[in-house]
């Protein structure tokens, strides 16, 4: 009887600790905004992908937050990514097949741009984002890729602002 005591005694302990855990880690949480979002899109043979982290605004304005001169990380926690399997066209700008991070500049008034970097941290593109506003507010910072003609469309969308750029397959 004392060995059945202990063993549900040491159960309800360890049951109890991993809850508390995973209510207090918030990459478990989403309610505490650092949940990570992926999207991806298929272009032909080559598929396209993002990570990033989803902040929540909890009444803050990201106009706000963001200086014209500044970069932005575009999510929260491990930087946004881009993986690609085939090169990218981003306006003039070409990348190759790999992996990205991937930041937001805010030069001023409706002018940003989409900086793209190496995983060294290394500036491979810098391509304009088109600002748009919503109506209603985004409470979650969401991206999505979608089909654009014969390529895609990235957006980023947080509190009443909307960031957007094509890209297509390069040879």
């Amino acid at each position: 009887m004392k060995r059945l005591t202990v063993f549900l005694y040491s159960a309800i302990f360890i049951m109890s600790t991993a809850c508390y855990a995973s209510s207090t880690n918030p990459a478990s949480n989403p309610a505490q905004g650092d949940d990570r979002g992926h999207v991806s899109l298929q272009l032909g043979s080559n598929k396209v992908e993002v990570d990033h982290g989803r902040p929540v605004l909890k009444g803050r304005n990201p106009e706000q937050m963001i200086q014209p001169g500044q970069t932005w990380r575009m999510g929260s926690g491990d930087p946004t990514t881009l993986s690609t399997q085939g090169n990218l066209k981003f306006g003039d700008k070409t990348i190759s097949a790999g992996k990205y991070v991937l930041q937001a500049k805010f030069i001023s008034g409706q002018d940003w741009r989409l900086i793209i970097e190496s995983d060294g941290g290394n500036v491979v593109a810098e391509v304009p984002f088109t600002l748009q506003k919503t109506d209603k507010p985004v409470e979650t910072l969401t991206m999505v890729l979608e089909k654009k003609d014969k390529g895609g469309r990235m957006v980023l969308q947080w509190g009443t602002l909307a960031l957007a750029t094509d890209f297509q397959p390069a040879a």
